[in-house]
């Protein structure tokens, strides 16, 4: 009898560190754990690249090219964020580029052109064979929300953690500046979102508010922004050929 109790309270105890242990794992998909690897690797060179294409510059309080380069390295070892309104910022020299960047020079640039103002880290981005565009990234939800939509934070009917993984996978274009998209899948952590939730009212959703994230560039004019059979990013557009930050 003392044998059989003893075995029923080892099974218990195993079912319940299991549990626990799933728990945690889905808890700690959210934002403890890296997001989703999409295997995207980039190099300096792959950035450079990027930007010579763009023709972007960046002055950051007086600092450019090199110096510039030494201090985002600093920032990104400290992990220090900042808020788009706390500084200035001045674009100009507005030109009309057209552009491809493979998935190493378009996952560079969008984490290092500003990583301390970007509201993703460890983003990933990237064109399969057949057109289709997958991203993934750990969110900074409450800088998006304090920064872009402060507005409709408060119509979020459940809370959410400070950070989050996500990972997406669909058809996405952009045509005169308006997002247009067919998703796939939508993961947050390790949970996929049910499909009713990818359907079209969810997407015109995602495709009203999604485009504050490059719109907050006033004068930028993706004219499109699609992908080609090569597996590259394809840009047509206005962009300001000189960015210059200070703070307020």
């Amino acid at each position: 009898m003392d044998s059989k109790k003893g075995k029923a309270k080892y099974i218990f105890i195993v079912l319940f560190v299991l549990i626990l242990a799933s728990v945690f794992w889905t808890y700690a998909s959210f934002s403890l754990l890296g997001p989703k690897d999409l295997g995207v690797r980039y190099t300096h060179e792959d950035y450079v690249s990027a930007l010579k294409k763009t023709g972007i510059q960046v002055d950051y309080e007086g600092l450019t090219g090199e110096a510039l380069e030494e201090y985002k390295e600093q920032n990104k070892r400290t992990g220090e964020k900042k808020s788009i309104h706390d500084y200035n910022f001045e674009f100009s020299e507005y030109e009309r580029k057209e552009f491809t960047l493979t998935n190493e020079e378009a996952t560079a640039l969008l984490n290092e052109l500003a990583p301390g103002f970007w509201w993703f880290d460890n983003l990933q981005v990237k064109v399969l064979p057949d057109g289709t565009m997958e991203g993934s990234s750990t969110a900074d939800i409450k800088r998006l929300k304090a920064d872009l939509y402060s507005d409709v934070a408060d119509d979020v009917p459940l809370p959410l953690p400070d950070k989050m993984n996500i990972y997406s996978k669909g058809k996405i274009i952009i045509t005169n500046n308006k997002l247009s998209g067919d998703p796939e899948t939508f993961n947050v952590g390790a949970v996929s979102l049910p499909d009713r939730y990818l359907e079209e009212d969810s997407v015109n959703t995602m495709e009203e508010y999604f485009p504050r994230i490059y719109t907050v560039v006033p004068g930028l004019e993706i004219t499109s922004l699609t992908s080609n059979s090569e597996g590259n990013f394809v840009f047509d557009g206005i962009i300001p050929q000189k960015v210059s930050v200070t703070a307020k």
